[in-house]
């Protein structure tokens, strides 16, 4: 093994092995070199945030040619890693892959330049990017106890130089690093009856003054004003339109009321249906647990406007019935006539209230109820045969509804995970 990947992977696994002490040691550092980072984070926090140790070591990992890397990562957008050669037990595992220096480098540099854009969100200036660097280079000579290599060193500056650039360069050509919007409506999710969801989720409706940039499917980082630092992850339960406006449905991410403002980042995932992609020929599984159905939600109401589509079975699940909501809008979507030909909607549901009992939801009109739990459902033989499989919820939900699909020998999934940590470097385009 080369002595930059030797140098790369201890430097990697120093920022990982002690996270604690390296997210202290780095706002240590960040504040006594930037008068401004305490505005940057969450009031009160003593340590910078989780991403700000897991991106530049999983970076430096993969400078270091570790390309399995994506198989160890709690949950990323796209569940279809490649997994890592057989290795005899005698070899190293990184020498007795042949590995494409130039194109990993370039892979990272990708990573990070999607990182950096992620970043303008926060208001850290580009300019103070190299500074940053050296941070970086400080501390983890601290956690290693010993100087880092040359080479390590003017990776991890290259780095910062690439984010630097590409945030330049978004300035440059006016995309603005985030964008304000106003709160104009919070409801109560309602089950099917018209009584509230008991899964307590709202829907939140918001407003910009410009257009917001993103595709259905994807997530936006959305901060209340008076969350300082406090960033969630959001899936958009409508698609892109010109009056800017935007619905997400929440439990606990956003506590906010008419007329609060709040801060939106730039969206980022895989488009699960990029324009001129469709066709009537293709089968959809798209499957929506919980809150996942606003990303869901987003992803049909786009195909509406296209001119062909593929044929969509949407299966919308739940533990409990009565964590349904806004299965009218649904039920009067498959009815449609602009909808009836393409997309079919089945609710699933784990337990069921007796449905003799008057608290029991009433059944909307034209969809179909099942009462299973919904990785049964969807794994079972038959349902994802021939299909393109699309999941939406939270990780813990897709993950669990992934892994069945595994064993019942289904592709790949594409997931949709607001709550998961991305990982820049490991999402493939579709």
């Amino acid at each position: 093994m080369s002595s930059f990947r030797t140098d790369a992977n201890a430097a990697a696994q120093a920022l990982l092995n002690d996270e604690t002490l390296s997210r202290s040691t780095l706002w240590t550092h960040f504040v006594a070199e930037f008068t401004q980072a305490p505005g940057l984070f969450p009031v009160g926090v003593t340590e910078v945030p989780h991403e700000m140790v897991c991106v530049p070591a999983k970076a430096l990992s993969r400078a270091a040619g570790n390309v399995s890397g994506c198989d160890v990562s709690p949950w990323v957008f796209d569940a279809a890693h490649t997994p890592a050669p057989e290795v005899p037990a005698d070899e190293d595992a990184t020498d007795a892959v042949e590995l494409d220096q130039e194109a990993i480098n370039e892979a990272v540099l990708t990573g990070l330049r999607a990182w950096a854009l992620q970043l303008r969100r926060t208001g850290f200036p580009a300019t103070e990017l190299p500074g940053a660097a050296e941070i970086y280079i400080d501390v983890i000579t601290e956690l290693i106890d010993r100087p880092l290599g040359d080479e390590t060193a003017d990776a991890i500056r290259r780095g910062a130089n690439t984010m630097k650039e590409a945030i330049e360069q978004a300035d440059l050509d006016g995309v603005p690093p985030a964008s304000a919007a106003q709160v104009m409506a919070v409801t109560e999710a309602s089950a099917s009856s018209g009584s509230p969801s008991a899964a307590d989720t709202r829907i939140v409706r918001l407003e910009t003054s410009t257009p917001l940039e993103y595709a259905a499917g994807q997530v936006i980082p959305v901060m209340q004003a008076d969350r300082q630092g406090v960033w969630n992850s959001l899936a958009p339960a409508l698609p892109p339109n010109e009056l800017g406006q935007v619905e997400f449905h929440v439990r606990d991410e956003l506590d906010v009321e008419v007329g609060d403002h709040v801060t939106l980042g730039t969206a980022y995932g895989p488009v699960p249906f990029p324009e001129d992609s469709t066709s009537p020929n293709e089968r959809v599984l798209l499957i929506a647990d919980g809150t996942g159905l606003a990303a869901a939600k987003a992803m049909v109401f786009e195909l509406m406007d296209r001119p062909e589509r593929p044929q969509v079975e949407l299966m919308i699940g739940v533990e409990h019935e009565d964590e349904f909501y806004d299965l009218q809008t649904f039920a009067s979507l498959a009815s449609s006539a602009a909808a009836r030909d393409w997309l079919t909607v089945t609710c699933v549901a784990e337990q069921v209230i007796d449905p003799e009992s008057s608290e029991a939801p009433a059944v909307c009109e034209g969809l179909r109820r099942v009462w299973a739990p919904l990785e049964h459902l969807a794994a079972a033989t038959g349902t994802w045969w021939g299909r393109r499989l699309i999941l939406c919820g939270s990780t813990a939900r897709c993950t669990l509804l992934a892994d069945a699909l595994r064993e019942a020998g289904a592709p790949a999934p594409l997931v949709i995970a607001p709550d998961a940590e991305p990982d820049w470097f490991c999402q493939r385009a579709l």
